[in-house]
């Protein structure tokens, strides 16, 4: 039997759901889902409104964990196993058949290309808890997923007009991922995707579609309304809500073409699109991180989506570092912001910092700050530093800091042998998110 966490909100469910379903079907063993998280977890723990159990809507298998084994096994991966460190994790990982994908903000990239064989040689019940965000592990049963993934809750009369209307031209979906992702932690690590990606990649588009039609899908409705101006039809999609985004799903993969945020369930509305001829385009990086770069398929444009157009004009910075000079962050040292500048305790908006990184390997420049250990990120595991992927050479890099943030009490430090080299940080305050 093969047993997966279901954990997230909509988008996150459906890379799991496709992964063990892929697995059930290529190795002819059962599947059953641990939605934990849901039944249990969400009472003990304060969730965002989105994560919820959705995949009911779907034309899924509602195979759920039962057995007194698997019950046992799944309410100790949620409710003690996150809070054991790596070396007793990966003790109970090959006791337990528990296979545990990489963390997306800690690895250069998550995906296993081995996955069904090292599921394959194992005896027994198996456990997989991940984000599992690539479409290699599923792509060879591409109809088998669009097939369990057709919505079979019947569309309400506004919904199923817009469906006609969305067929009959050439409509292009919008999708702007806010709200949650303007959190602290997240717009650090994540990333907001940046009104210039969006207008630039409307540009792009409306070069190759003719009369485009532009239907905009966000959790912000408020700020697409006030920033995002297109001159061409444009119709903003309000009338859903979180509780009906298998409305908005639906509606999403509708559509012919697809400019995206940085959003698993914006990905599957664009990949869920039986247009054969679709563009799809996405932000580059997908993540502030700079890792998980395989979840975009090869057929999807990937647009410069960053910060750098911030400090091409020199008003509103705060900080810079002199000119030639590195800053030098040794093994198992740390780097003090406040050290280099003695900066106001707070700030009404939010930071950018930009960093150019040098160094002899791949590795992580972690940030640290005392505030971090009262943020929890949304699978419950504590959170320690914001981590910003770098590789062999010159890497640049952005960060969005909220004034929670307090610049002198910023540290830096890294995961490898060699020292890293600083060549440039600057800081400027952000006119407007």
């Amino acid at each position: 039997m093969l047993s997966i966490e279901l954990w997230g909100g909509t988008g996150n469910q459906m890379f799991q759901y496709a992964l063990i379903r892929s697995l059930s079907h290529d190795l002819k063993e059962n599947f059953s889902l641990n939605k934990f998280q849901y039944d249990l977890v969400n009472i003990l723990f304060k969730r965002q409104h989105h994560e919820r159990y959705n995949l009911n809507h779907f034309n899924t298998q509602k195979n759920f964990s039962q057995s007194i084994n698997q019950l046992t096994v799944n309410f100790f991966l949620n409710i003690v196993f996150r809070n054991l460190n790596l070396k007793f994790r990966k003790k109970i990982n090959s006791k337990w058949n528990i296979i545990q994908e990489e963390h997306i903000f800690n690895s250069f990239d998550s995906y296993n290309p081995n996955l069904k064989e090292t599921i394959k040689n194992l005896k027994g019940d198996k456990f997989l808890i991940g984000n599992w965000m690539n479409e290699e592990y599923f792509i060879h049963n591409k109809d088998l997923i669009q097939e369990e993934f057709k919505i079979m809750t019947p569309p309400t009369k506004k919904n199923n007009d817009l469906i006609k209307e969305l067929s009959l031209n050439n409509s292009i979906a919008l999708c702007v991922r806010r709200g949650d992702y303007n959190e602290p932690y997240n717009k650090a690590q994540i990333g907001v995707t940046t009104l210039n990606y969006f207008l630039n990649s409307v540009d792009l588009i409306v070069k190759k579609v003719d009369n485009p039609v532009f239907y905009i899908f966000s959790n912000d409705p408020k700020w697409v309304k006030e920033n995002i101006e297109i001159d061409y039809p444009t119709v903003f999609i309000t009338h859903n809500g979180v509780d009906k985004d298998y409305e908005d799903l639906r509606l999403i993969s509708t559509c012919k073409h697809f400019i995206i945020s940085n959003s698993t369930f914006h990905w599957w509305g664009a990949w869920l699109s039986l247009n054969e001829g679709k563009i799809v385009i996405t932000p580059d990086p997908w993540l502030n991180t700079h890792t998980n770069k395989s979840i975009v398929p090869n057929s999807w444009i990937k647009l410069k989506c960053d910060r750098s157009d911030l400090f091409r004009k020199s008003s509103n910075k705060i900080f810079e570092t002199n000119h030639g000079k590195i800053l030098k962050i040794g093994k198992n040292e740390k780097l003090n912001l406040g050290s280099l500048n003695n900066f106001k305790k707070s700030y009404e908006k939010d930071c950018i910092v930009k960093i150019i990184i040098e160094s002899s390997e791949n590795g992580f420049l972690k940030i640290g700050h005392h505030n971090l250990d009262s943020i929890k990120m949304t699978n419950n595991d504590s959170i320690n530093s914001i981590n910003i992927a770098f590789y062999k050479g010159s890497s640049e890099r952005y960060l969005q800091l909220d004034p929670i943030f307090s610049l002198n009490d910023l540290t830096f430090y890294h995961n490898i042998e060699d020292t890293v080299n600083i060549r440039y940080l600057a800081i400027k305050l952000l006119d407007n998110s």
